[in-house]
C-alpha cells in the first residue's frame, strides 16, 4: 500500500485514477467474462482418441531398456540406503556403549 505521500504524487500526476481504473477492470476480468461450453461426453471421448493417436509411443525395446534402467538404478539405491543403515547402526551401537 502506497504512503500518503505518494498518493498525493500519484493523484498530481493523475495516477491514482488509472489505478482505479485497473483494480476495477482487474476485479471484472476474474468475475465476468465468457463461461466455457461444456462437452458431452462422447465430445470428450473422440476427441481423447485423437489427441491420444497424435501421441508418439515408445517401442517395445526403448520400453524394455528403460525398464532395465529403472531397476537397475533402483536395486543400487537401495543397497547404499541398505549399507549406509548399517554403518549408522554400527556408529550409534561404538557411541552408546
Amino acid at each position: 500500500m502506497p504512503s500518503r505521500e505518494m498518493r498525493r504524487m500519484q493523484q498530481k500526476l493523475g495516477m491514482e485514477k488509472k489505478r482505479a481504473q485497473l483494480k476495477k477492470s482487474a476485479g471484472a476480468r476474474k468475475k465476468g467474462g465468457p463461461k466455457k461450453q461444456r462437452v458431452t461426453v462422447s465430445q470428450f471421448l473422440t476427441e481423447v482418441r485423437a489427441e491420444m493417436k497424435k501421441v508418439t509411443w515408445p517401442t517395445r525395446d526403448e520400453v524394455v531398456s528403460y525398464t532395465i534402467v529403472v531397476l537397475v538404478t533402483v536395486v543400487i539405491m537401495g543397497g547404499l540406503v541398505y549399507f549406509a543403515d548399517i554403518l549408522f547402526t554400527k556408529l550409534v551401537d561404538l557411541i552408546i556403549l
